[in-house]
């Protein structure tokens, strides 16, 4: 099997003139390294506008490439040369192998679901490949690189290959033992107490507590300022702000996408983020920053680390990935597939209980209500309405459901920030989370 490294890219493009950021794959072949161009031309073209989907198409890619690697067919072609040869069945095939591995591990990953969708990525590389005039066997038209693993003959030759048995179970229904390690229901009101005082940098804690009130993704959060301009001139420290309402609107730039959109903010959790972090850490950091850098901190630049860097979205999975370990051992019953992504749930879930009130837990609510689901669609940054709604309808009644006896305190007083809608759930208090030590590290 040939070495392929993945590497991340930033540099001035004279195309676009502009800076992008990407990945690029590097072979080692032959005691030389050999830059994988078309694979290279097709990260740039296809995931510059974000690093984290670069690194995904760029992993799917070099998975791959090694895989053809050890088949006989390519034993003496160039990597650079792989796209030329690879066709539908070496995609299959790879589909295959990625199973007979995951059975002979005794794992329950990957799920078919991400070897197929994984598989279309791939397709759409080739596709790329087509539409610039590219050499390449694969007929992206073709269904023949889709594997029948719940076929008996595919179970079989999978069992075979991987030299275990399969309990009798085919691998469909291993993806279902899979899922069924992961509960669908909300994080509960404990586990975000344990998580919260897990962090020991408290500037993630008060990311995840404005995520849950705005339903923005980690790379909106770490674009959000301590001063904004333009349409967000009128973002700033709470104490600052003008209050004319519970609420105020702020536009989301160069989110997922590229997309941008306007969403709703509570005028309370924005009182809670001066408190919990801009008063007691933020000015600190500023300082650190400069020290770091050798100039001051810019204003659109809120959430910085113990050590003065500004937050990155890599950042935040990686501290919440060590928090929710810290959280595990303190409460057993924290369940380990929760991620700072859960926070993203909770603004849709809040939205549709004040929404519809009582009602939420009839049929009431099953109709496709316009005016709620785009609210919802355009506060998640979804561009499919009708799904998103549904989702959430169903998410908001698990909590109703979980909590009746509360379910008239919380409609009689709605638009709530964060706290207080947690607060209306339970009795316990969440002073003192967000001031945990600073994290050194």
């Amino acid at each position: 099997m040939i070495t392929i490294k993945r590497q991340d890219m930033t540099y001035h493009s004279s195309e676009l003139n502009t800076s992008v950021s990407h990945c690029i794959l590097v072979a080692n072949h032959k005691k030389k390294q050999v830059l994988l161009s078309h694979a290279n031309l097709y990260l740039y073209y296809a995931s510059r506008k974000s690093i984290a989907t670069s690194r995904r198409y760029a992993s799917i890619i070099l998975m791959f490439y090694r895989f053809l690697s050890t088949q006989p067919h390519f034993e003496n072609i160039d990597p650079a040369q792989y796209h030329v040869i690879a066709d539908n069945r070496d995609i299959r095939r790879w589909k295959v192998q990625r199973q007979i591995d995951r059975v002979a591990r005794g794992s329950l990953r990957p799920t078919t679901e991400t070897t197929s969708l994984d598989a279309t990525v791939l397709l759409f590389y080739f596709r790329w490949l087509k539409d610039n005039r590219f050499v390449t066997n694969v007929d992206v038209a073709l269904r023949t690189w889709q594997a029948k693993f719940k076929s008996p003959k595919m179970l079989n030759y999978i069992q075979l290959r991987a030299r275990v048995s399969i309990d009798s179970r085919n691998i469909d229904t291993l993806d279902r033992a899979s899922r069924q390690k992961v509960s669908r229901d909300l994080i509960s009101n404990r586990e975000i107490e344990t998580l919260l005082k897990s962090y020991n940098d408290p500037v993630y804690a008060a990311m995840f507590l404005l995520a849950m009130g705005t339903a923005m993704r980690p790379m909106d959060l770490c674009n959000f300022p301590y001063i904004g301009n333009g349409k967000n001139k009128h973002i700033m420290p709470f104490s600052d702000m003008a209050k004319s309402g519970k609420t105020v609107k702020y536009k989301v730039e160069a989110s997922k996408g590229n997309k941008t959109r306007t969403i709703t903010l509570n005028m309370s959790d924005l009182e809670a983020l001066e408190n919990l972090y801009i008063s007691e850490h933020y000015h600190v950091r500023r300082g650190l920053y400069k020290k770091r850098f050798g100039h001051e901190c810019p204003l659109d630049v809120l959430f910085l680390s113990s050590r003065g860097i500004p937050v990155t979205p890599h950042m935040v999975a990686t501290r919440t990935y060590v928090a929710k370990q810290r959280a595990m051992q303190t409460d057993p019953e924290f369940r380990p597939h929760l991620s700072f992504y859960e926070s993203r749930h909770w603004w849709p879930t809040k939205y549709l209980i004040e929404f519809f009130g009582d009602k939420l837990l009839t049929e009431y609510a099953d109709g496709y209500f316009q005016a709620a689901a785009q609210a919802l669609a355009d506060q998640m940054g979804h561009s499919s309405v009708e799904t998103t709604y549904k989702y959430y309808v169903n998410m908001a009644r698990v909590v109703m459901d979980a909590h009746a006896g509360r379910v008239q305190e919380l409609i009689s007083a709605p638009s709530n920030s964060v706290i207080e809608f947690l607060h209306l759930f339970d009795d316990t208090k969440l002073e003192g989370i967000i001031n945990a030590p600073d994290d050194e590290a």
